[in-house]
């Protein structure tokens, strides 16, 4: 299956649950990308404890389908207790769980000698596949303008080292932050364009598109407590902006949900945290600003009030749309006992989003396929 949308996802229990609670409809169009967190610090177990966990939490919710595995936070040539690479060791275990694992490789890992040969040790299985994701920083962007035969030539060598058919494997073009003013959607458009050329011209036919507008903190979004805002999701933009300029160019719409990907965990995140409710809608987050966490007694109480925001703000989809959406409506109960937590928030608000934009998605493909068809018939 050929998925419409890549959500680029936290390896971690409130991403775990809003991929459980997720319609058939939206379940059967997407490939998930979970992202695989470093330890918190403070409760830091051995390796390989950890990574079983992470197994456990992945194999729950996607037993006999696909996903893309990375762990691109973690060092290149990080191992496990037992000597053994964490890629390698943590997609076997995945893959006896009955998890179908498409292996990402990162181009800027390429040059560390133990990240190859772990890659390289990795024979792939039937309907698994490769995909090579590109982050879209300054050096990068510079590389493909300055030099874009040094580009090829580091694509081309990763191809043959993994013995792999370029037109089998996904490109992903990962703008990563793109919140504030730069990059501009006009940047985006003509860097992506640019490594999509390129990278045609090495034999790669498949591309994956990815961003995160949403802020590294809240205040960044919306300015003052207790209040709302809207955030323009240009990643969305930038990828319909493609596909109208070019109807048959095979590029996959991702993002990195309600987080941005740079956002810290852990408990000492946790003081400075705010309470928000991020609601996705047409080519924006609508969201609903709280306070920070610890001042008050009952920290999530604050909750009730910004689900009633987000119902009486005129974007809500009703109950029936989604589970996080059914979950709005439950917390904005202000005779329930119920407020929620970090992760039951982040679950709710990342399966709204998800619903959403399946939605999105499906629409925009039948607004260009009437449009071609209004062509062909002048």
């Amino acid at each position: 299956m050929k998925p419409i949308y890549v959500p680029i996802l936290k390896a971690k229990k409130g991403e775990f649950d809003a991929v459980t609670h997720l319609s058939k409809r939206a379940g059967q169009q997407i490939i998930p990308l979970f992202d695989v967190p470093q330890q918190d610090k403070e409760n830091a177990k051995s390796v390989e404890s950890f990574l079983r966990k992470v197994v456990s939490g992945i194999a729950n919710v996607m037993k006999g389908k696909s996903i893309f595995m990375d762990l691109s936070q973690w060092a290149p040539n990080a191992q496990t207790e037992g000597g053994e690479h964490v890629i390698p060791y943590l997609r076997n275990q995945l893959e006896r769980c009955d998890v179908i694992v498409n292996l990402v490789v990162k181009y800027d890992f390429w040059h560390d000698p133990a990240y190859v040969d772990a890659m390289k040790s990795i024979r792939l299985e039937k309907s698994r596949n490769y995909c090579i994701r590109l982050n879209m920083d300054n050096d990068t962007v510079e590389d493909v303008k300055a030099d874009p035969d040094y580009v090829a030539e580091q694509l081309t060598d990763i191809i043959e080292q993994l013995a792999a058919n370029p037109r089998d494997i996904c490109l992903l073009i990962d703008f990563g932050d793109i919140s504030g003013s730069k990059p501009s959607i006009e940047d985006m458009i003509d860097e992506a364009k640019q490594i999509i050329s390129l990278a045609q011209n090495t034999g790669f036919s498949q591309f994956i598109l990815a961003g995160a507008s949403f802020p590294i903190s809240i205040d960044k979004a919306v300015g003052e407590r207790d209040s709302e805002g809207l955030v323009l999701r240009k990643e969305m933009i930038t990828w319909q902006a493609l596909l109208s300029e070019t109807p048959t160019l095979n590029i996959t719409f991702a993002d990195y949900g309600v987080r941005n990907p740079n956002s810290p965990d852990g408990s000492q995140y946790f003081s400075h945290t705010n309470g928000k409710i991020r609601y996705t809608i047409d080519e924006k987050y609508f969201i609903a600003r709280g306070h920070r966490l610890y001042r008050t007694g009952n920290k999530f109480r604050q909750f009730c009030d910004l689900a009633q925001v987000i119902i009486g703000s005129g974007h809500y989809l009703g109950e029936k749309f989604s589970w996080g959406d059914e979950q709005i409506l439950l917390y904005s109960n202000p005779d329930e006992k119920k407020t929620g937590n970090q992760a039951i928030w982040i679950s709710i608000d990342t399966n709204h989003h998800i619903e959403t934009v399946v939605m999105e998605i499906l629409e925009f493909h039948l607004q260009l396929a009437a449009k071609e068809a209004r062509m062909y018939q002048k």
